[in-house]
Parts: structure tokens; C-alpha cells; sequence
């Protein structure tokens, strides 16, 4: 169910502004889930007459927005406004209407006599609509805390059909090797699994019987499919950079920790034995450090949308980038530029204080940090987060120092089997015209990157050592 919004206004005063409004809240990925807005100029035409169709949704409303500015606006028969019918009417159920006044040079009497009896609410002025919807968020994002404090976060949400003989005792042991949490040693040692279980909330009792929760299942469960939770993680390697030519994938459905192990062998595995076409043998990378990935792919395990079931989590690599991206948006009032400077906000506080007990996510808060701190020190760039549709994506970029060269100079440079190669044999190599070929190899020479040698009446091309 989700809470009714009534926007009330002078119409044509704040035509833009209210149009604004309900669209902003309407793009919010998180607000959108708890709210509907309602302005009257979208309502579809009825027989009904107009104060009586907007007097029914202001009653029934859950939260009132009131927007003042210079005009009263017009009259009806009570003697009183529209704008000012409908806070009366809101009033006779509610005591907490949100009102904003606008900064303006001039109001009417009427107005005037309006503000001051709204008087008994607490209200907020503004300038224009930006600064408006930004008071409006923060007024939703505390309504949303102050009546939804007893919520049951999805991730809490216990599994009635579960119980201890769900536990995958190796993804438990693999739990304890990586513990950075004295205290669950102890409880381990002296009072058994259930205990450690419902001391690390992964689950809690029911009706006298242990029941995991769906992070207790995403870390601990043998069959995390029997719960019907989205939980995938998509895996693919690239030939190219343009994602179009595979070499590998996979695609994992196991419990966190399991998970993390096999993300790293294929890691491994595709980053440092890739088996190139056309004649080439072996092809190298420029490797990544692997606690950034590693730092990425948590993120996303820990703060993906759960409640998105149409999409995995996606680990793409390329030649020249590697991309993770995760169902869902930042969590309101989160935003790409803030990420480091705010405290951390979650959206799955039971995942991630699972992860906290372990090396994974020793310091929570501190992830972004941590991967920006690894690219550098390993020679490249930090990592780029960005927000494309419903989902939040991190992209890491290779040392790239072939950039600007076509795919046949990016794949003959990373071809380290033979640093000399002829026109003839890069023609046939790359199936291309010997002009074609001709061009490639004296670009690369005019970029010093290859020295061209004349030995007898043959060209030889040849690699210029780093």
C-alpha cells in the first residue's frame, strides 16, 4: 500500500510547481515505492462536480502539501478559497499538513489572513522549486522513519519454512574462517549454531522453533532458491571492449560467501589465461587489485534491491574495463557525489551487519575508500559509480596506454609471443588489405610504439620494449 499525497495550491500560481513536484517524487526510486501524488488538473473528467471530487481526496489524503505564494485565489460560495476548503478539510482527520510558503514581494489581504491560520502548523519557506522539492524529500524522508520505524526490512523477513537443517555447514565454516568478530568465537565454542545464528541476526525464533531470515539464507542456506529470493550474479568475459564477443561466462547462484570464492577463481582464470583468435596464442591483461573488485562486488551483494527480481547482479569483463552493476537505486538521500562524505545509510542493514563480522567489511563506511585507495596504489585511475535506470553500477578502467588505437592495434600490441610481425603477416593475422595493414603498423610507428626495420627488400615491424 502506498501513502496518498494532496497537493494544494492556487493552480495556476504554482502550475509548474506542482507539476514539478509529482514528477520528481514520481522518478524517486525510493519514494516512489511509499508514495502517490495527487494534483487535481490530471484527473480524468467525471460527472462529479469539481469541489466535490477534490474535497473527497483531501480527506482521504495520508499527507497534505500546501503551497502559499501571493495569490488567494478565487472564491467559492462558503466564502472561502479552494486551497483553503481543502486544508480545512484535511484538518478535521490530520494535524500534520506540510505547508510552504513562498518568498515573494507582494501578498493579497486574503492571504495574508490564510498564513496566519495555518499559524498552529509548523511551516517552511522557499524561493523556488528546487529548493522547495529538496524541503519536500526531507519532510517524506521522515515520515517514511517516523511511521515505518516497525517496518520489517525485506532482509529481516523471516522464513517460516526454514530451520537449522537449511544450514550449509561448509558456507558456516567459510563464515567462521573469515571472522573478524572475537565474541562469536565465544558463543560458537559455548552455546552451538542457533545461538551464533541469532546472534549474527541471521534468524530468530518462531513459535519456539529457529528460523533463518533471508540474509541468514543468503549467507548459510544449502538452497537459497527454495526461498524464492532473487540472488543471482551474472559473470561474463569479454574478447573486446564493446561487449560483444565472449570468451566466458558463468553464473552463480550460491550463498554469499561461496559466491565470492568462485568470483574470484573466475577472475583468475579469464584475466590471466585467455586464449586468443586469428592466431594468436595467449593474450595478457592489465591485471586489477583484486580487494577493489572484491570491495565492489560486496557493495553490491550487501545494498543491491532484493525486492527487484528481474535482474541479476552483472560482473562484466572487458579488455579494458570491468563493470559491476546491481539492481537498485542509491538509498534516498544518498547521491553519487555524496558517497564518501555521508554516513553510511543502508538498505539491507541485516546483510550488512552479517558482513561486518567479517574481513569483507571490517569497516562499514569505508568501501568506496577502500577501492579508491587500491586502484591508485596500483597504478590506475580510482573507480567511476554511476546511476543508469534502476540500477548503480561500478565501473573500474585498465591502465589503458594503447588508448586511441583501433582493436587490431590494441590486440597485436597485447600479443606477446612475437614482438616482430611483418605487412603480410598482419594481413593475414587480422584478415585486412595490405593497405589496410600498412596503415595500422606505421600509426604504431608514428606513436613510437614500434620501430620499423628495412632487412633486405622486407619491412619488419617490431616492438619497442617498455
Amino acid at each position: 500500500m502506498k501513502y496518498k499525497i494532496f497537493i494544494s495550491s492556487v493552480q495556476k500560481e504554482f502550475e509548474q510547481e506542482r507539476k514539478f513536484i509529482k514528477q520528481e517524487i514520481e522518478n524517486d526510486y525510493i519514494l516512489n515505492k511509499f508514495f502517490d501524488v495527487f494534483i487535481f488538473e490530471e484527473l480524468s473528467a467525471s460527472g462529479s462536480p469539481p469541489e466535490e471530487l477534490y474535497s473527497e481526496k483531501a480527506i482521504n489524503s495520508d499527507i497534505y502539501i500546501g503551497l502559499i505564494g501571493s495569490d488567494y485565489g478565487s472564491i467559492l460560495e462558503s466564502g472561502i478559497s479552494p486551497t483553503e476548503l481543502e486544508y480545512d478539510l484535511y484538518n478535521k482527520t490530520h494535524n500534520d499538513a506540510l505547508i510552504y510558503i513562498k518568498n515573494v514581494d507582494f501578498r493579497d489581504d486574503k492571504t495574508k489572513e490564510f498564513i496566519k491560520k495555518i499559524g498552529t502548523h509548523s511551516y517552511t519557506k522557499f524561493n523556488d522549486r528546487y529548493e522547495l522539492i529538496k524541503q519536500i524529500k526531507e519532510s517524506l524522508a521522515n515520515f517514511i522513519d517516523k511511521n515505518l520505524r516497525n517496518y520489517r526490512a525485506f532482509d529481516y523477513e523471516i522464513l517460516s519454512d526454514s530451520s537449522c537443517d537449511d544450514v550449509d555447514k561448509n558456507a558456516l565454516d567459510m563464515f567462521f574462517n573469515v571472522l573478524e568478530y572475537e565474541p562469536i568465537e565465544k558463543i560458537k565454542d559455548e552455546k552451538g549454531l542457533k545461538n551464533v545464528l541469532s546472534t549474527i541476526r541471521a534468524g530468530e525464533y518462531e513459535d519456539g522453533e529457529f528460523r533463518l531470515n533471508v540474509a541468514g539464507a543468503l549467507f548459510f542456506a544449502k538452497d537459497i532458491s527454495k526461498f524464492n529470493i532473487s540472488h543471482q550474479v551474472k559473470m561474463v568475459r569479454f574478447f573486446d571492449d564493446e561487449g560483444v564477443n565472449t570468451f566466458e561466462k558463468a553464473e552463480y547462484g550460491l550463498s554469499f560467501l561461496k559466491l565470492l570464492k568462485e568470483v574470484e577463481l573466475f577472475f583468475n582464470k579469464t584475466l590471466t589465461n585467455i586464449s586468443q583468435i586469428k592466431g594468436f596464442e595467449r593474450e595478457t591483461i592489465q591485471n586489477y587489485p583484486f580487494e577493489a573488485i572484491r570491495e565492489a562486488l560486496v557493495n553490491a551483494l550487501a545494498h543491491r534491491d532484493y525486492t527487484i527480481t528481474t535482474a541479476p547482479i552483472t560482473f562484466y569483463i572487458y579488455n579494458d574495463r570491468i563493470e559491476i552493476k546491481s539492481p537498485g537505486h542509491l538509498v534516498y538521500p544518498l547521491t553519487i557525489s555524496e558517497l564518501e562524505e555521508n554516513d553510511p545509510i543502508h538498505r539491507n542493514e541485516a546483510i550488512c551487519n552479517i558482513f561486518s563480522k567479517t574481513k569483507y567489511m571490517e569497516h562499514v563506511g569505508t568501501g568506496i575508500k577502500r577501492m579508491k585507495e587500491a586502484m591508485i596504489a596500483h597504478g590506475l585511475d580510482e573507480p567511476e559509480f554511476t546511476e543508469t535506470g534502476e540500477f548503480f553500477k561500478v565501473t573500474f578502467r585498465a591502465n589503458d596506454k594503447n588508448h586511441g588505437l583501433n582493436d587490431r592495434q590494441k590486440k597485436f600490441l597485447r600479443f606477446n609471443v612475437e614482438s616482430e610481425i611483418t605487412i603480410k603477416k598482419y594481413m593475414v593475422l587480422f584478415d585486412v588489405v595490405r593497405n589496410t595493414a600498412t596503415k595500422d603498423l606505421n600509426d604504431l610507428v608514428d606513436k613510437k610504439m614500434l620501430e620499423k626495420i628495412k632487412d633486405g627488400k622486407q619491412i619488419i615491424y617490431r616492438k619497442i620494449s617498455d
